[in-house]
């Protein structure tokens, strides 16, 4: 699951031709990537399309993502706190526009194909409905669609489980309810009930065993039940979120590598942001900034990363997180 090393110049390189749609005679409708930009968009360290273009699971290559099971090998009596897991900042963001909100080009079907097992979720609940929001701009999604993503995924692969950071984007638009009692309908319904993990304490870190084939849920909304409270204090999180400084923000993400590599045992659950963005740097050109950084870095020996989420990773650095497991 190694690869090779890809310059950052090679990385924009692939950015500017994938945004300009210059990849040859084969150009794609608007919406519809070829399978060249296909693979080009992947395999980097920064997956990036032209707006409106997305990939989902039926456009990946085949062999993309195996083994889907790759949890399989971990010791069912590790805690949580000592796997490296690839995730996604703002995870349902395909469909949103360049700039400050979309932050992703796989569509979270795709993401799971790939080997991302965390995903941050930003939800806003519109009339009775629970709708994926990034701040003010519905991203066209609904949550029982990226409910059903994670059904049917983990029904298929019962090894592994996910993790879901459940944020309120945005206040409620003519709600009828409040926000807990939309999430806990869907979380109750017969089709996902026996996926959530219920948590002991608002500050546990369950095993890998007594996760597998289950959602757990972390709570940023602070009134989720059987959740795992987000942030609390078992946990040590990097999201400096509102910076332009790569090089301070890159320096932040090796020291929280440092830090959960180095932890002594489990009892601390360390969560690095690799994404960030404001009016001199928006979500693109962070990853664009970044992502290869962080690939080269995982490059060298690294174990226990903790929960890493991202904007836009290709393959590469998705499967060296993966690769630092084992």
């Amino acid at each position: 699951m190694r690869f090779g090393f890809r310059f950052l110049a090679s990385t924009l390189l692939s950015a500017t031709l994938l945004m300009s749609g210059s990849l040859g005679p084969a150009q794609s409708p608007a919406g519809s990537p070829t399978p060249d930009q296909i693979r080009l968009a992947l395999n980097n360290s920064i997956c990036v399309l032209p707006v409106g273009q997305t990939i989902d699971v039926g456009q990946l290559p085949p062999g993309v993502g195996e083994p889907l099971n790759w949890m399989a090998e971990l010791s069912s009596s590790l805690p949580i706190s000592r796997v490296s897991i690839p995730a996604t900042h703002d995870a349902g963001t395909a469909l949103g526009t360049f700039g400050w909100s979309r932050c992703q080009i796989l569509t979270i079907p795709a993401q799971l194909r790939v080997g991302i097992r965390g995903f941050d979720i930003r939800l806003r609940l519109v009339g009775d409905d629970l709708k994926i929001y990034h701040s003010q701009e519905s991203q066209k999604l609904e949550f029982d669609s990226v409910m059903e993503s994670f059904r049917s995924f983990l029904k298929a692969h019962p090894s592994e489980f996910l993790v879901m950071r459940v944020r309120q984007e945005a206040d409620p638009i003519s709600a009828t309810e409040s926000f807990e009692s939309a999430f806990a309908k869907v979380r109750n319904s017969p089709n996902y009930r026996s996926l959530f993990y219920r948590a002991k304490q608002r500050t546990e870190i369950p095993t890998v065993g007594k996760l597998r084939g289950k959602i757990l849920v972390l709570d940023n909304y602070g009134k989720l039940p059987d959740s795992v409270d987000y942030p609390n204090p078992t946990m040590s999180v990097q999201d400096d979120y509102d910076t332009s400084d790569m090089d301070h923000k890159f320096q932040e993400i090796g020291e929280n590598f440092d830090a959960a590599d180095h932890a002594p045992d489990g009892s601390v659950w360390y969560v690095n942001y690799t994404s960030s963005c404001n009016a001199q740097v928006d979500q693109l050109l962070n990853a664009v900034r970044i992502n290869p950084r962080v690939e080269a870095t995982l490059r060298t020996p690294h174990r226990h990363l903790g929960l890493l989420l991202m904007n836009f990773p290709g393959l590469a650095v998705i499967h060296e997180i993966v690769a630092s497991n084992f």
